[in-house]
């Protein structure tokens, strides 16, 4: 039997990196592996853990007083675990532990931190330093996006001289999550025959261009038009601020984060999912893991031509021009009308993933 320890790395609340962990855990098991998990304790953690993880995995919840206690506390912990497989969900200092046994180090990268360009250069130069030496370290590279399948190809050969294994290994979504419907507290939206939901879950930030959601449902005065911003975020307040002044409140709802278990409730109300993008770098590289939470629902999905949703919905897909908001606008028009997509979605299920890994493991390590 094959054994496997995920790394994690803060609260999945605001750390998204852990979803990893959480989807393949299940369906490894099926398919014979021994799942390890190491998270940190919070109350979230522990609560996405007893939805999503079965009696067989064994989950090890730690606490911290420092990024080096962390490591630490990881290393030592994994020393006595000693899985066949250590697999660090991000490449960051908190995960970058210690293997003195025998085993293969997987590494996943589901960003590119040295494209961020609002950070000072010294510390886009120490995540480059980074993200090269991810290549030294691991035995194996997984990328979330197909970007990241092609840069970390380029610097593996030029830099390395030599082949690393790498595999191409998106996100996916939790189809035991999207079969729960737990109803909100204060859950006061009631959907009228006519009413047409706009929905968005993730960070409510200006990186995102969440606010270009509001402004473009605003010129669309002609259809019954609802919004959900499901999350928060750095433009949170200030998007709730704008509605408000607008007199919007009764166009936009704003609950802010939202349990896995609840989502299930607004989704289903929705008519059309908005997935903004931008055309920069740090987009192109990213994985949005909202993307497959949205396929099961099969509902049109507005983003632009941009990374990873264009790689999956293709012609399925409605896009807008990054940063219009009379683009976007015009796109939530042309999503009403389109009412659903036919994308099948169980290739895009974690079950999915966990296969395409276990082979890519048999046929590299094995």
């Amino acid at each position: 039997m094959k054994s496997i320890c995920f790394v994690t790395t803060g609260d999945i609340k605001d750390i998204a990196t852990a979803k990893r962990a959480l989807g393949l855990a299940n369906p490894l098991t099926e398919l014979g592996w021994q799942v390890s998990i190491i998270m940190e304790d919070t109350e979230e953690n522990r609560h996405r853990v007893s939805l999503e993880c079965g009696d067989g995995i064994k989950v090890f919840f730690l606490s911290y007083t420092s990024a080096w206690d962390e490591r630490r506390k990881k290393t030592s912990l994994l020393a006595q675990i000693k899985p066949d497989y250590v697999y660090l969900c991000a490449f960051v200092f908190r995960n970058i532990v210690r293997t003195r046994f025998q085993c293969k180090r997987l590494v996943e990268h589901s960003e590119l931190q040295s494209a961020i360009r609002d950070v000072k250069w010294w510390r886009r130069f120490y995540v480059l330093l980074n993200e090269y030496y991810s290549i030294i370290y691991s035995d194996g590279i997984l990328n979330a996006s197909r970007y990241l399948q092609r840069i970390y190809t380029q610097r593996a050969n030029s830099f390395w001289h030599t082949h690393k294994p790498m595999l191409y290994l998106p996100y996916a979504y939790q189809g035991t999550i999207c079969r729960i419907s737990s109803k909100p507290k204060e859950f006061v939206l009631t959907k009228g025959k006519n009413d047409i939901y706009i929905t968005y879950l993730g960070s409510l930030s200006k990186a995102y261009r969440s606010m270009d959601i509001v402004k473009a449902c605003q010129k669309i005065n002609d259809l019954p038009i609802k919004v959900l911003l499901l999350g928060r975020g750095d433009d949170f307040f200030r998007i709730k601020q704008y509605v408000a002044d607008h007199l919007f409140q009764d166009k936009v709802w704003m609950p802010g984060y939202v349990n896995e278990e609840e989502i299930t409730t607004y989704f289903s109300m929705t008519d059309v999912f908005v997935l903004p993008m931008n055309d920069t770098i740090q987009d192109w590289a990213r994985c949005p893991s909202k993307l497959y939470m949205y396929l099961p629902y099969k509902k049109p999905i507005i983003t632009s031509k941009v990374g990873e949703p264009y790689e999956v919905l293709r012609d399925e897909g409605v896009y807008y021009q990054p940063g219009s908001v009379e683009s976007l606008a015009d796109a939530i028009r042309m999503a009403i009308a389109k009412q659903k997509i036919t994308i099948e979605a169980d290739a895009y299920e974690w079950r999915q993933r966990a296969l395409d890994f276990d082979a890519w493991i048999r046929d590299t390590f094995v």
